[in-house]
């Protein structure tokens, strides 16, 4: 009896000992993976002032949130604790009154612009791949850079009968993704303008997120005292981009120009253009004959002039019936690679039509041939044809196309020819096949 009942006790013991080691199991298995500390120091791309409140995120490789932190001013240390593993950061400056940010952010996740008055401060962005191994720290420095376009607008010497100015430009994008991709294309911008003590009609700054189209469509309204309201139009073959200041000047009677006399620190140069509006007849045309151009010339064109309201890039090899010509369009354009499309279908020069990308063997043929001397050359030519043109430059990149793919080569000897990526803007001048005879 006694024997059975030690037993007894035995055999409990025994249970209970393996319960309690399980559990003991199961709580190891619940440890999370060893990882680190990111400690992020974030600042501008030339030390201008950063807005707060900040965001900073750390996804992970399937674009999922594994940790963010909102920095409410500079006094605030900024760092994460992450697991082990590979993550795209992402610091966000912006004001959640202005932007709209996601709730439960993935990589895909929009930051939006409501409305089509833009916002009153920009947003800012930087974001870089680290790696957290186990048990370390590491650092990171992000660098902010506008993700928006900055645009004001003054227009003077307007008639006295004008009573309300407004300014529309179409079309911009109208949110930005977590990974730095703009969306939501067609969105226009709606500038109030008011008349100020010297009489010069004036907007406030805006920033918006860049333009969707090759082309950007300004509509300057003005409305009388007699409520009677005319509309003046006109398109300029470029679009604002991200990071870049757009500082439009507009005069009744002799244009608008849209460019900068200053740049905020911080941002990119401006580019100048020039439109006419108001009492400046616009009944002339921009473009030229519709009909085609013959292809009996008395002398045939040499490589580097310009003929027919384009650069002769190459000429080939003569034989019975003529001579194939290479141009390049004197026209250049800056845009992202999702554009390239839009701008061949709807470019002509003098009645020519069917414009393209320069093959990846026609961007070498470039390359080499306008190079150094031979492109100063050209843009010298350039500039007594039309001294509003703008040369070759011989340090951006261009736009070539390779079996389908987008590449981008330089007007530069020894240069390399690569692949593009999507998220920046490059040069583009278009090439188009002609045959001559003589």
């Amino acid at each position: 009896m006694m024997r059975n009942l030690l037993g007894k006790w035995l055999l409990l013991a025994a249970v209970c000992s393996f319960f309690v080691g399980c559990q003991q199991l199961a709580e190891e298995e619940d440890i999370p993976q060893k990882g680190g500390v990111l400690n992020v120091k974030a600042r501008s791309a030339a030390d201008t002032e950063v807005f707060y409140p900040m965001s900073l995120y750390a996804f992970t490789v399937d674009g999922a949130c594994a940790a963010s932190q909102t920095i409410a001013s500079e006094t605030d240390a900024i760092g994460l604790q992450l697991p082990a593993g590979a993550y795209r950061v992402v610091l966000v400056s912006g004001d959640p009154e202005v932007y709209t940010f996601p709730a439960n952010p993935t990589l895909d996740s929009l930051i939006q612009l409501e409305g089509t008055a833009g916002a009153s401060s920009p947003l800012m962005m930087g974001m870089a791949d680290v790696t957290i191994g186990t048990d370390t720290e590491a650092r990171l420095e992000l660098i902010l850079s506008y993700a928006v376009a900055s645009i004001d607008v003054a227009l003077t010497e307007l008639p006295e009968e004008v009573s309300e100015v407004t300014v529309t430009l179409s079309s911009f994008y109208g949110a930005l993704q977590m990974n730095g991709s703009y969306v939501e294309a067609g969105q226009p911008l709606v500038m109030s303008c008011t008349q100020g003590e010297d009489q010069t009609w004036r907007t406030d700054t805006c920033y918006v997120f860049p333009g969707s189209t090759i082309e950007t469509v300004f509509s300057i309204r003005l409305k009388m005292a007699d409520s009677s309201e005319v509309t003046y139009g006109y398109t300029w073959k470029d679009s604002p981009k991200a990071n870049h200041p757009y500082h439009i000047y507009g005069n009744y009677s002799s244009g608008i120009t849209l460019g900068g006399n200053f740049v905020i620190g911080g941002w990119d140069e401006a580019t100048d253009v020039e439109f006419e509006f108001g009492a400046v007849s616009q009944s002339e045309s921009d473009g030229g004959s519709s009909e085609e151009p013959g292809i009996n010339v008395s002398e045939l064109p040499e490589q580097g002039s310009i003929w027919n309201g384009a650069i002769v890039a190459s000429v080939g090899e003569a034989d019975s019936e003529g001579v194939d010509l290479l141009l390049l369009s004197l026209d250049e354009w800056d845009i992202y690679t999702d554009q390239v499309e839009e701008l061949i279908s709807g470019y002509s020069v003098n009645g020519m039509a069917g414009w393209r990308l320069p093959t990846y063997e026609e961007a070498q043929l470039l390359r080499n041939s306008f190079s150094d001397t031979n492109r100063t050359d050209l843009n010298e030519r350039i500039a007594e044809y039309d001294a509003e043109l703008v040369g070759i430059d011989g340090e951006e990149r261009y736009l070539c196309n390779k079996s389908g793919s987008y590449y981008s080569f330089i007007f530069a000897g020894g240069t390399t020819i690569t692949q593009c990526g999507t998220q920046r803007s490059y040069y583009a001048r278009l090439v188009k096949d002609v045959r001559v005879t003589n």
